[in-house]
């Protein structure tokens, strides 16, 4: 019985003894090597009915560690009105930054989503919309696409912002036509799906744009660009 009291004395006071050191990339509670039973008593432990109680909890490890995450807290300092993704705001720019809503976005001004606040949730596309748009061919989409642009930067007073993207979706547009005219199901059936973007925003529409698969990369890219140019044109955010 001495022999078991007498290991639970030590171990409980080498635990009070112990110390934090970093090993590698991780902070571990060492038990100090200095520590002598014969020079220092724990008094952590009394008498109680022929029983040893422990009364005291060493908390400097956790309050080391308290202190010391103040110095590795990562917080965005950013304002939240320089993202790139912001240009052109509410209607040409990006889609909201999740991240900048609980302050969290560490990319600042290189972030490619809006960081300025939109009164109106981000509009998606349901899986059997997306589908019907990607069975499209290459001029359908582009009939659709073109109809929405045209009418909400009419709504808008945008049409000389996005002057250049709409001659250039006119230029693709004859293109396509003139090398294979539509047939009269073609039409009626991009007539059909014509409202299947209603409630995009610009920036989504050429989002949404640019996920369609049959329609020429290099085009995407000449489109991508000339947006970029007139959201650059409308630095200043404007609100909602």
């Amino acid at each position: 019985l001495k022999q078991n009291l007498s290991s639970r004395i030590f171990s409980s006071t080498a635990e009070a003894m112990s110390s934090l050191e970093c090993r590698k990339t991780f902070l571990e509670v060492v038990p100090s090597s200095s520590w002598c039973p014969a020079v220092r008593r724990s008094k952590s432990c009394r008498a109680l009915g022929g029983c040893l109680v422990d009364e005291t909890v060493d908390t400097r490890a956790d309050d080391l560690l308290r202190r010391m995450s103040g110095y590795f807290a990562w917080q965005s300092d950013w304002p939240e009105t320089i993202s790139c993704g912001s240009k052109g705001h509410p209607f040409l720019c990006k889609a909201p930054c999740i991240r900048a809503v609980h302050g969290t976005c560490m990319k600042g001004p290189r972030c490619e989503f809006c960081h300025l606040e939109h009164n109106h949730p981000k509009r998606k596309l349901r899986r059997e919309e997306r589908q019907r748009l990607e069975e499209m061919p290459e001029l359908l989409v582009l009939l659709i696409l073109q109809w929405h642009v045209q009418r909400c930067a009419t709504k808008l007073r945008l049409d000389e912002p996005l002057q250049l993207v709409l001659a250039v979706l006119e230029r693709r547009v004859n293109l396509l036509r003139e090398a294979q005219p539509p047939t009269h199901t073609e039409v009626r059936w991009a007539m059909e799906n014509l409202w299947t973007l209603r409630g995009f925003s610009l920036g989504r529409l050429f989002d949404v744009f640019q996920l369609w698969p049959q329609v020429d990369s290099d085009f995407k890219r000449e489109v991508k660009f000339l947006v970029n140019s007139a959201r650059e044109g409308m630095s200043t955010p404007r609100v909602a």
